[in-house]
Parts: C-alpha cells; structure tokens; sequence
C-alpha cells in the first residue's frame, strides 16, 4: 500500500476529523504545496475554521472567522502553541491552558463551544 506524503496525509486527518462534527457543512483546500496547506471548514457562508499548516517549518494555526474576522484561534510555531481567546482575539495567550498543544479535535469542541455560547448553532 502506497503511504501518502506528510500533506496528503494531514489533509485527510482534517477531512476525517472534521466529519465527525454536524456543524461542518462544507470542506475546501484554499492551496496546497509540497509542504503547506490552507483549509476551510464551513459552518456558514460568513463562519469557518481555516487551517494552516506548514510540515517542513512545524506550523499549524487553525483560526475561527467570522464575517472576515479572526475571533479566536490557536497557532503552533516551531513547536510552540498559543492562543487567541475569544474575548480577545488579537492578543496572544501563553498561559498554561493557551500553551498546550491541541489536536484540531479539541479545537472544534472548542468553537462549538463559542458557537453555542453566542447562539450561532
């Protein structure tokens, strides 16, 4: 069996994942090289988690945004995690809970979450 390079394979990893959460109406790869990706996860037209991520640099950054606003958002650089809380989404977070790395799993718990708390599910 063929093994799928390191982007073909996270790209899948986030198409398996975000399966599994109803408020994902819709998947689109914005761009995809030899060693970086950008997706979209659609909850509406104006709302969507965009995820980035660059294997050779070890960067991922998944944002929610919305109405073309980031509005809370997690980012890895070079194997460090922060965070941009949602009650204040241009400042970055490196406390022990903003810090912790996380899997795009708990990141969409995360944005259900605000979603619900805001009453946009």
């Amino acid at each position: 069996m063929e093994q799928l390079n390191p982007i073909d394979a996270f790209e899948q990893q986030i198409h398996n994942v975000a399966s599994h959460f109803s408020f994902i109406q819709q998947f689109s790869t914005l761009d995809k090289t030899a060693h970086t990706i950008k997706l979209r996860l659609y909850i509406t037209t104006d709302c969507f988690v965009q995820i980035y991520a660059n294997v050779r640099k070890n960067i991922v950054s998944y944002a929610l945004v919305l109405s073309q606003n980031r509005i809370y958002g997690r980012n890895c650089y070079d194997g460090v995690w922060h965070r941009h809380p949602y009650e204040a989404p241009e400042t970055h977070d490196f406390g022990p809970d903003g810090c912790r790395q996380i899997s795009l799993e708990e990141f969409l718990i995360e944005v259900q979450q605000i979603l619900e708390q805001e009453e946009l599910l």
